[in-house]
């Protein structure tokens, strides 16, 4: 068996950035700065970003037979889940599902005031979002074309913690047909002949 230490990746900085549907993919081929419509959300906690799956299969057991012969994926969902540390427009307006429109300002700079209300039953926030997972030279990069906040978590106002807006994003089909792009720049290369099956 071969082991290659220096393979082994750390998550160690990057971003999450939030941009309007329908922004256009990344490239697929170099790590190329991001679009200007993707806005980077700031500072994340130090639990960074964590990407799950939740699925669901069903198994198919013969009447001949207690164990099944084949088994299907009915749902496959990826939630991608973090804790936002800045207070800033783009992430009150993910957190709280509002947008420019829903929003008032009053003054500028230190003197800015800005409301909004929360009533009824909010829209639907459908947005693109995009993350970079960075260890030294090493880069990943993840690209949701169509996705939304499905899960809000707590806000804590104390004053030994900072103030956070943890999200869950969950990923659907673009117009592309695919629910994420993944670009890896990462020091290793496809296998020059296929693997046998």
């Amino acid at each position: 068996m071969a082991l290659n230490s220096a393979l082994a990746r750390l998550g160690v900085t990057g971003a999450l950035y939030v941009g309007p549907l329908g922004t256009t993919a990344p490239s697929a081929t170099a790590m190329d700065a991001w679009n200007a419509a993707m806005k980077d959300l700031g500072y994340i906690s130090d639990d960074g970003v964590v990407e799950g799956r939740d699925e669901d299969k069903e198994e198919f057991t013969p009447w001949q037979s207690a164990t099944p012969i084949r088994s299907e994926i009915t749902k496959s969902t990826q939630t991608y889940q973090a804790t936002l540390w800045e207070s800033k427009f783009d992430t009150i307006s993910l957190y709280y599902r509002v947008g420019l429109d829903d929003m008032k300002q009053t003054g500028t700079g230190k003197d800015a005031v800005v409301s909004f209300v929360e009533e009824g039953k909010p829209a639907r926030d459908l947005r693109a979002f995009g993350i970079d997972v960075i260890d030294g030279t090493y880069h990943r990069r993840i690209f949701l074309p169509m996705a939304e906040v499905s899960e809000r978590g707590e806000v804590t106002y104390k004053s030994d913690t900072l103030i956070g807006y943890e999200v869950t994003i969950t990923a659907y089909p673009g117009s592309d047909g695919f629910s994420a792009l993944r670009v890896y720049k990462e020091g290793w290369e496809l296998p020059t002949v296929p693997p046998t099956p």
